[in-house]
Order: structure tokens, then C-alpha cells, then sequence
């Protein structure tokens, strides 16, 4: 009986998403993202913070978007023929933000993320919008906080 008894092995890789943005890649858990598609203009509103861009409609859901750049202090300038914007999935539990969305620089990559393949970047000081900065297989990283970017949202609407 022992025999057919197995114990299963600790997590030890992460599925993530490398999204592109303006002179980084952000890294987020695949589970937080409900879908990457295509740039679509969302409608302007007045009298919003600079990294709040408007709501777009996706499935039937209006979808705020914002510039993850912008609402972590730093410069936003974004190429148009690469745009795309990544579906994140609410992490606050509030049902009137199911979803938001960030603009990105191109297409995320699909990444098994092993312990050794990340470390803090202590050469960066990470933004309002970030809770770290850190390295990915050498390359500059940051964990966005989406608690945080969905607060933000939640206080414009």
C-alpha cells in the first residue's frame, strides 16, 4: 500500500509572462493575465491623471487602460505598430474592476521562471507601482504591483 503512496515534488518553477514595456519587461504570474489582444483606442476622459487612458470595450466589459510607465512616475513614449494591451485579472477583489488593462511594447513571452533565474536588481530603486525591481536571467525586470495600480483606478471611477 506504502508503494502506491507518492509525495508530490515542491513547486519550484513559476509560469510567468515577460511583458514589454518601455525599457523593461514587467514579470506577472500567467494566472494574472486574462488575455493579450491587439491595440483598440480607448474612449479619452478629461481631467485624469496622465497614465489613465480611458475604458475600452472587451467582451462586453468596459476595461479602464493605463500606461504602467506613467503611474510609476517614469516616461512613457510607446512605438504604435507594436502596441498591444495585456487583460490583467482582479487581484483586489473589488467586482467593479473585473479587469484593466496596461499598453504594451509588443508581444509578452511565456517563461518558466526557476529560483535562480531571478534575483533583485539592488542597482534600481523600484517605483510607486512596482514591488521590486529586479533581474531576469540578467536582463531588468520589474514585479508590478497590480493591487496597487488597481487601487488607483478604483479611486478615478
Amino acid at each position: 500500500m506504502n508503494s502506491m503512496l507518492q509525495t508530490q515534488p515542491a513547486v519550484t518553477q513559476i509560469a510567468t509572462l515577460l511583458i514589454p514595456v518601455s525599457g523593461k519587461q514587467l514579470v506577472l504570474p500567467n494566472v494574472n493575465i486574462a488575455e493579450i489582444i491587439p491595440y483598440c483606442a480607448p474612449t479619452a476622459v478629461d481631467d485624469v491623471p496622465n497614465w489613465y487612458l480611458g475604458c475600452f470595450t472587451w467582451r462586453a466589459t468596459q476595461v479602464p487602460l493605463i500606461t504602467f510607465e506613467a503611474i510609476n512616475d517614469e516616461p512613457f513614449t510607446s512605438p504604435i505598430a507594436n502596441r498591444r494591451i495585456a487583460i490583467l485579472n482582479n487581484v483586489i477583489g473589488d467586482p467593479t474592476l473585473p479587469f484593466c488593462g496596461i499598453i504594451t511594447e509588443g508581444l509578452p513571452r511565456l517563461m518558466r521562471l526557476l529560483p535562480e533565474e531571478i534575483a533583485e536588481d539592488t542597482d534600481a530603486m523600484p517605483g510607486p507601482a512596482e514591488i521590486a525591481r529586479v533581474l531576469v536571467n540578467g536582463e531588468r525586470a520589474s514585479i508590478p504591483d497590480v493591487a496597487y495600480i488597481q487601487n488607483q483606478i478604483l479611486k478615478l471611477l
